[in-house]
């Protein structure tokens, strides 16, 4: 089985996972889970961070010699260190070109003048944002940035080139978040959306602490007494039919995770063609049906207790997102939302039930509009 430590160390480079998730693997994961969502509702997790819905996930680099580079954070993109190597490698793609050119012209001015690497999100150029009634607002994903126009955070977007958040410093033992901007330079040219979360700004509101906090001990019972061995093997299946309960607006249950099981393993039956290969995979089928059979109650019990860890994190969620998003108000498809999420401990603070869903929704929009 994978330690928690080794996850960690490539979770920061892959995924962050949800607390909740981590429920499946294994007690040391479960802990660490607690742990961070009571330091959370405490307000007592120094260093937290903003998730950023950007358009576009990028590096850039400071090389040793002084030179920059942007790249696309793609399999197999390579670093560009002018308009003509972006041309070279994206020339098929404006929706790449065109933003990577605007961070390569502009992001020498606010990174730091000694070597290093940091992974980033662009967000808008000046023709993409919106002025309406006395405010400035982009849209680069899902969610809707928005704020007074006269407000410090509106004149610094109105008069920048570009916006950008840059989160992720990347170092010889892997990729850590970015906790200070300390030797960041200020030019108005770039906006650098505000990922860190101040202290006043993580502090929780008794209404959503309340709620957070009594989850949290219905988990924290429960898991005295929970064992884990059961879902050895169904780490990822069980993720995959969570986050499939997004979409159908369904309850986690045993009944429904075997309903899932079956119709995963047997695109992988139809995905064969011959007998005896269907037939092998049939009895894998078969296998994980009856184990889960078997361990009904223990499978009822982790079930719960995600419930109780994903409801206590929606609840943190929202009382985060009540401090607004640095210096923006946030909004999906008109609608009043919170953000994206926090970054705390290695673990990501989402409301599943809020940005999740949307953000699952418009990629179905997008999907849909493709075919």
């Amino acid at each position: 089985m994978q330690s928690f430590l080794s996850f960690l160390s490539e979770a920061a480079i892959l995924h962050i996972e949800h607390p909740s998730d981590r429920l499946f693997d294994g007690p040391q994961a479960a802990k660490h889970a607690l742990k961070t969502l009571k330091q959370v509702s405490a307000s007592k997790a120094p260093s937290m961070t903003r998730k950023i819905d950007d358009k576009m996930s990028f590096n850039v680099i400071r090389a040793a010699d002084g030179k920059v580079g942007v790249k696309y954070k793609g399999t197999g993109s390579k670093y560009n260190f002018s308009e003509k190597d972006i041309e070279d490698q994206h020339s098929h793609k404006q929706y790449l070109a065109h933003p990577l050119k605007l961070l390569l012209q502009h992001l020498p001015k606010v990174i730091p003048h000694t070597p290093g690497e940091y992974q980033g999100g662009y967000m808008s150029d000046r023709e993409s944002r919106e002025h309406e009634n006395g405010k400035i607002s982009h849209t680069p994903n899902t969610i809707k940035y928005e704020t007074d126009a006269n407000s410090p955070e509106g004149k610094a977007l109105a008069k920048s080139k570009v916006s950008a958040v840059i989160h992720t410093k990347i170092t010889p033992a892997g990729a850590k978040p970015l906790t200070n901007l300390d030797g960041f330079n200020h030019h108005p040219d770039v906006h650098l959306v505000q990922h860190l979360v101040s202290k006043d700004q993580a502090v929780i509101p008794k209404e959503h602490k309340s709620k957070a906090d009594n989850h949290l001990k219905q988990a924290e019972q429960m898991m005295a007494s929970h064992t884990y061995d059961h879902h050895t093997g169904h780490e990822r299946t069980l993720r995959q039919y969570i986050n499939s309960t997004l979409s159908t607006d369904d309850t986690p249950s045993t009944q429904g995770y075997k309903g899932y099981l079956t119709k995963w393993h047997q695109k992988k039956i139809d995905a064969v063609k011959t007998d005896k290969t269907k037939v092998t995979k049939k009895k894998v089928l078969d296998d994980a049906i009856d184990h889960v059979s078997k361990h009904q109650k223990q499978f009822n019990d982790t079930l719960e207790i995600h419930h109780h860890l994903q409801q206590a994190t929606n609840h943190l969620s929202r009382g985060l997102d009540s401090s607004g998003a640095g210096g923006f108000s946030t909004s999906i498809a008109g609608a009043a939302a919170g953000g994206e999420g926090h970054v705390y401990n290695g673990l990501k603070v989402v409301d599943r039930q809020g940005f999740s869903v949307a953000n699952l929704a418009r990629s179905e929009m997008i999907k849909a509009s493709k075919k």
